[in-house]
């Protein structure tokens, strides 16, 4: 069965003799007008992500500076994570931060509000600030702490230990 097509439109059209008479236009298919529109918005999209602010370079972060856990690393002993950041956008930044055991599971710890940055010049100064968030684990093992940008994943900093 061929696709679906858009209606038909209706065109007078005029003669040689000068008189007028109906002509149609042929029928589009509709997988070509979405065709189109995709296109269109494909095109947006890479225009306005030229636009956008990405948090990250790379492997480097802009926005973390520094991620550290405290206390003892024992089953069943609290433990906190210290994830240090420097805000420079104009726009307030959530961040989340994950206990991951590799092959395993991944646990949200926290999440955080990072307020925009007021400074609004071209090189803004970085406002300083720290999250923590408390833990327990209930397995000994190999784990790692993470802590990332839900809007731009690649913006991370992770830290491994070990629990006993």
């Amino acid at each position: 069965m061929p696709p679906p097509l858009r209606q038909r439109r209706i065109r007078l059209r005029r003669t040689d003799g000068g008189e007028e008479r109906a002509a149609r236009t042929p029928p589009v298919p509709l997988w070509l007008l979405r065709a189109v529109h995709l296109a269109a918005l494909a095109a947006a999209v890479l225009l306005l992500a030229g636009c956008g602010i990405t948090l990250s370079s790379g492997t480097s972060s802009e926005l973390f500076s520094k991620l550290s856990i405290q206390g003892e690393p024992v089953v069943g002993q609290e433990m906190t994570l210290e994830v240090t950041h420097e805000q420079r956008y104009p726009l307030a930044v959530d961040i989340s931060c994950f206990l991951v055991q590799p092959g395993r599971s991944r646990r949200l710890l926290g999440r955080d509000t990072l307020p925009a940055n007021a400074d609004t010049s071209v090189e803004p100064t970085p406002v300083a600030g720290a999250s923590t968030f408390r833990f327990r684990v209930q397995r000994p093992g190999r784990y790692m702490a993470l802590c990332n940008t839900p809007l731009d994943p690649e913006n991370f900093i992770s830290k491994e230990f070990r629990v006993r």
